[in-house]
């Protein structure tokens, strides 16, 4: 018998270095990209009944539940929330609710997004992440990429439907570090305003086979608006 693992989740309104629970954030919206701690390729989700997932999920009023083979022993959890704010947890484990807080008077944020080869669906094409970039969000300068599994002479780009190498253009990954100075064309000298819900995407030079990294892309939020409990 197949046997599984439950991971579950609410996002909670608390300001950085508070020690007072803040009210559950249960507005609309949201999705998170759940890897195997450590890696960077998206894993098998299931639900209750064991049948599958969409990696990422979305979340329902700020939660988000999904569950794993049990071989997985801890995950790590990539979340964008409905309001645009980015929450990354590390090694989590099973079986327990876990309080995820959000700093919603924190501005000044840092997208993370696992980029794998094992997602690639078809040679030097570009993949969805499934994040969808809302409203609001300003993309800074400085984008950066960590390098995990190196590939040699391959480089990879980070941007939108579009302009797929917007934020990141043609970023080496031929050594195990953190890649900068490879701006595209939206963030070379500016910051650049997302008016309309546009999709975020990866795509790797021809004849990539082993690569994995991080892409961290900088962002500012404007929030014209009281944010929704």
């Amino acid at each position: 018998m197949t046997r599984y693992r439950k991971f579950e989740f609410q996002l909670q309104d608390r300001p950085l270095g508070s020690d007072q629970a803040g009210p559950s954030i249960t507005g609309t919206g949201g999705k998170c990209i759940v890897t195997e701690a450590g890696g960077q390729k998206y894993l098998t989700l299931y639900d209750a009944d064991g049948g599958a997932l969409t990696n990422p999920i979305s979340l329902t009023a700020g939660r988000g539940v999904f569950y794993t083979l049990d071989t997985i022993e801890s995950v790590d959890i990539f979340i964008l929330t409905g309001e645009g704010y980015s929450v990354q947890l590390w090694g989590v484990k099973a079986d327990a609710l876990h309080q995820v807080p959000v700093d919603r008077g924190n501005l000044h944020q840092m997208l993370v997004v696992p980029i794998s080869i094992a997602d690639q669906v078809t040679d030097a094409t570009a993949v969805a992440t499934g994040f969808t970039l809302i409203a609001g969000m300003v993309f800074l300068p400085f984008p950066m990429v960590k390098i995990d599994t190196v590939d040699a002479a391959i480089t990879v780009d980070v941007g939108i439907t579009g302009d797929e190498d917007g934020f990141i253009s043609a970023a080496s990954t031929a050594s195990a570090v953190v890649v900068t100075d490879t701006n595209g064309t939206l963030v070379a000298s500016t910051a650049v305003y997302i008016a309309t819900a546009v999709a975020l995407k990866w795509t790797f030079l021809t004849a990539a086979d082993t690569a994995t990294l991080y892409a961290y892309l900088p962002y500012m939020l404007v929030k014209p608006d009281t944010p929704t409990i």
